[in-house]
């Protein structure tokens, strides 16, 4: 629980961070845990602020760095801009690890972001792994095959091959956009002018207002039950000599 909980804050502390550089706004589209696709990764941190699509990887000072750079290098093949937000226990061991095309930051105990090392190179963007981050409804449309049509994800992708790489990565950036956008109405709504939080944090769940209802749902089963059990019991009594 100490791990999840302290990576949280980091989100928290890098999300204050980017907003008071300007890097992104309120009209940002924010993803948690955001899936790449068929890659087998997953952002910890992914950002739309309207002309760039940001990959964040945060690494706690509870974290091991064993799978750092397989990880940073599908983070620059799908993301604009790639950074690194490291606990300062990390920073002497991180530095064959990191790509050229990979901003690093510090995060220390009392919520201080910095920036540690600028990118020095831009991050290396590729069709075939952008591709991953679509779903088939996605592809199909990039691709001009009706929605219904019954196609194998494989031929899809080999056919958006041919396609633009500008036309690809605008695809990727308007699919983040419609995943997420809704996620993000809540939690900047949530955020309002205060610094983001943990609890700011939840609004990012895709499937928050799910499991609300299904919290809200199983705490009215509890009060239903327990009005029956008093109800029982005052019946009983009464009807006792």
């Amino acid at each position: 629980m100490a791990e999840k909980y302290y990576e949280s804050r980091i989100k928290c502390d890098v999300l204050n961070a980017l907003r008071k550089w300007r890097m992104i706004d309120s009209r940002s589209i924010v993803a948690s845990e955001y899936v790449l696709g068929s890659t087998g990764r997953r952002a910890d941190l992914a950002i739309y602020n309207g002309s760039t699509l940001i990959g964040i990887e945060i690494k706690s000072k509870h974290d091991s760095l064993t799978r750092l750079k397989p990880q940073l290098e599908v983070y620059t093949a799908c993301f604009d801009e790639v950074i690194l937000v490291a606990d300062e226990k990390h920073l002497a061991s991180i530095t064959n690890l990191i790509l050229p095309g990979v901003r690093v930051f510090t995060a220390s105990d009392s919520g201080s972001i910095i920036v540690w090392r600028e990118a020095l190179a831009p991050a290396t963007k590729t069709k075939s792994v952008s591709l991953k981050l679509l779903t088939i409804g996605d592809l199909k449309k990039l691709v001009g095959v009706p929605i219904a049509a019954p196609v194998r994800k494989t031929a899809l992708l080999t056919a958006a091959q041919e396609l633009s790489d500008k036309l690809i990565f605008e695809t990727v950036a308007a699919s983040f956009v419609h995943t997420f956008s809704e996620t993000s109405t809540r939690f900047w709504d949530h955020v309002g002018r205060k610094n983001v939080s943990h609890s700011g944090l939840l609004h990012l769940s895709r499937f928050a207002s799910e499991r609300t209802n299904v919290i809200q749902k199983k705490e009215k089963q509890q009060l239903f039950w327990e009005l029956w059990r008093r109800q029982a019991k005052e019946t009983l009594q009464i009807a006792s000599p």
